[in-house]
C-alpha cells in the first residue's frame, strides 16, 4: 500500500476550520514608503478645533512617535499642512482647516500602514500593530495528555493555533489555523507532508498490516514577538474509515464528519526570540455539552462548514467542526458552562484548499448561539481588480444583503513572498496597507503615497462586511463587535 495515496496529512490538516517580515525602513514621505498587516481604531468624533488631536497608540496603548499622517489624497490636497507628524507621546494637533470628510491615513516605522476612509474631523485615537518579523518566529512543543491506546483503530492528534478573536474570525484566514508549512510524516516506508501544526503522538495501527505514525512536535510561526495564547485541540479520527474513503478518491471535505474534537488545552507564552518551547496538555477543556446546530442554504458547487466555538478568557477556541448541507441540523461539540458561537463558512468546491489566483475566495458569518436558530450567509462576490499605478480598487459588485445590514468595507493591498518549505517553494502574503470605511464601497481611491516593494507579485483583497442587526457603528470596535457577516475575494496582479 502506498501511503502516499492515504493523504493523511490533507484530512488532519481539514478537520478544523476555525480562521512576514518588518522592513528596515527609513524616514518615511507621501512619496515614499512601505508597511504592513491588521487594524483597529477607536474613534470619538468633535468639533472641529486647532485643540483636536490625532492621538496613534499600539496594541498595548503605548504611543508611536513619529507616526506620519496624511490627511486626504495628497500632500497638500485638500488643504495645505495636511502631512502630519506626532510627537513623543504619540499626538499629532489636527490643523483648524480640515472642516470636511477626508481619508486619514497613518505610516509608521514598525507598523502597517493603514487608511480610514471618509473621516471627519474630530479627536480620534488609532490603534496599528506592528509589522511582521523579517523571519517568523518558530513556536514548538508537543501536546502532552492525548490519550493514545494502540490497536483501538482511532489516530489521536493535536492541532496547535492561535486562539482566535472575533476580528480573526470574521476576516477568516485558514493559514492561521492549518499552517502552510508542512513536516513531513514517515509510515512503512513511504512519506508524505503534514501541517506543521499538528502534534501527532507515536501510535501503532492496523492496515493491512502494522503501521507506526509519529511526529510529536508541532511548529507554529507567529509573524510579531510578545505575548501570545495558544490553543491546542484534542482530536481523533476513525483510521481504517478513513483510509478506505480517501483510496476511493473522496476529497477530503467530504471527510471532516469523520472527525472528533473532544477537548483541548490553552497556554500563554512570551516569544522574545527566534524559538520558543511550549507543551500544552489537550485534556483540561472537554466538549462534552451540545449544540443543535441548522446550515444555511447553499448552491448546488458549493461547500459548507460550520464550527461551535466557545469564549474563553476572552478568545475564541474551535470546539467542533463539521460539513453540512443545505437546510441540514446536526448537533456540535461545545464547551460547557461558556458561551457559545456558530461559525459558517462557504467556499466553491473548486476553490476548496487551492492557493491559486483568487482561490481563497470564502463568506463568513459568527453568531452566539440560538437554539433553532438557523444560519444565514452572504453569497460569494466576483474578484475586485486594481489599477495599481493610480492606486484604485474596483470592488466587486455588492452582495444581496437578505435581510443582512452593511456596514462596513476593508480592502487589503499584500507582497507574494516565495518561501522555502522543504522540497516545495511556499508563496504567501504580507500585506503592506489595510483599508477600513463605513458601509459597501463601490470604489476605493488610496492617497497619491505610494508603497515600495521588492515583489513583483501582489494581491488586492477585498472585504464586504455585514450585521444581522440594523445599527450606527464607526470605524472602531463597535464595528467589529456589530459584525456577523464577511463576504471576501482577491485578486493577484
Amino acid at each position: 500500500m502506498s501511503f502516499n495515496k492515504i493523504k493523511l496529512c490533507s484530512l488532519i490538516a481539514a478537520f478544523i476550520f476555525s480562521g512576514c517580515d518588518k522592513d528596515t525602513q527609513k524616514d518615511l514621505t507621501p512619496s515614499q514608503s512601505l508597511n504592513h498587516e491588521p487594524i483597529k481604531v477607536s474613534w470619538t468624533a468633535a468639533a472641529p478645533d486647532a485643540a483636536a488631536q490625532i492621538k496613534v497608540i499600539n496594541q498595548f496603548g503605548e504611543p508611536i512617535a513619529l507616526a506620519k499622517i496624511l490627511i486626504g489624497s495628497a500632500q497638500n490636497i485638500p488643504f495645505r499642512g495636511n502631512f502630519i507628524e506626532t510627537d513623543k507621546s504619540g499626538v499629532a494637533v489636527i490643523p483648524r482647516e480640515w472642516s470636511s470628510a477626508a481619508h486619514v491615513t497613518i505610516d509608521a516605522r514598525g507598523y502597517v500602514r493603514q487608511t480610514l476612509l471618509n473621516q471627519k474631523p474630530g479627536q480620534m485615537v488609532i490603534k496599528l500593530n506592528s509589522a511582521y518579523l523579517t523571519q517568523r518566529a518558530e513556536i514548538k512543543g508537543q501536546v502532552t495528555q492525548l490519550p493514545v491506546v494502540n490497536g483501538d483503530k482511532l489516530i489521536d492528534f493535536g492541532l496547535v493555533m492561535p486562539a482566535l478573536s472575533k476580528v480573526d474570525l470574521i476576516q477568516f484566514d485558514l493559514d492561521q489555523v492549518i499552517s502552510p508549512y508542512t513536516d513531513v510524516l514517515t509510515v512503512a516506508g513511504q512519506s508524505a507532508p503534514l501541517p506543521s501544526n499538528v502534534s501527532l503522538p507515536t501510535q501503532k495501527e492496523n492496515y493491512i498490516f502494522n503501521l507506526t505514525l509519529s511526529k510529536p512536535v508541532f511548529r507554529l510561526y507567529t509573524p510579531t514577538l510578545g505575548q501570545k495564547r495558544l490553543y491546542a485541540a484534542r482530536g481523533r479520527f476513525p483510521f481504517k474509515a478513513v483510509v478506505d474513503e480517501l483510496r476511493d478518491g473522496k476529497p477530503f471535505y467530504e471527510l471532516v464528519n469523520y472527525f472528533s474534537i473532544l477537548g483541548g488545552g490553552v497556554r500563554e507564552s512570551v516569544v522574545t526570540g527566534p524559538t520558543t518551547t511550549i507543551d500544552i496538555p489537550a485534556n483540561e477543556l472537554n466538549f462534552t455539552n451540545k449544540i443543535s446546530v441548522q446550515s444555511a442554504r447553499i448552491l448546488p458547487d458549493e461547500v459548507q462548514l460550520t464550527l461551535a466555538a466557545s469564549e474563553v478568557a476572552g478568545s475564541y477556541i474551535t470546539t467542533d467542526v463539521k460539513k453540512l448541507t443545505s437546510d441540514q441540523a446536526m448537533d456540535l461539540n461545545s464547551l460547557p458552562n461558556a458561551p457559545a458561537f456558530v461559525v459558517s463558512v462557504i467556499k466553491k468546491q473548486s476553490e476548496f484548499m487551492s492557493r491559486g489566483n483568487g482561490a481563497d475566495r470564502l463568506s463568513a458569518s459568527i453568531r452566539a448561539f440560538k437554539a433553532g436558530e438557523k444560519q444565514t450567509l452572504l453569497p460569494l462576490v466576483n474578484n475586485p481588480s486594481i489599477d495599481a499605478q493610480n492606486l484604485v480598487i474596483q470592488m466587486p459588485a455588492a452582495p444581496a444583503a437578505g435581510g443582512l445590514h452593511p456596514i462596513g468595507s476593508s480592502a487589503a493591498l499584500s507582497d507574494l513572498i516565495e518561501t522555502p518549505n522543504g522540497n516545495t517553494t511556499l508563496v504567501t502574503t504580507v500585506k503592506r496597507w489595510e483599508i477600513l470605511g463605513l458601509g459597501w464601497a463601490q470604489k476605493i481611491e488610496l492617497p497619491n503615497w505610494p508603497l515600495t516593494s521588492t515583489t513583483a507579485r501582489k494581491r488586492v483583497e477585498i472585504n464586504f462586511i455585514g450585521s444581522a442587526t440594523k445599527q450606527t457603528t464607526q470605524l472602531d470596535d463597535s464595528l467589529i463587535e456589530a459584525a456577523t457577516h464577511v463576504t471576501h475575494s482577491s485578486t493577484d496582479y
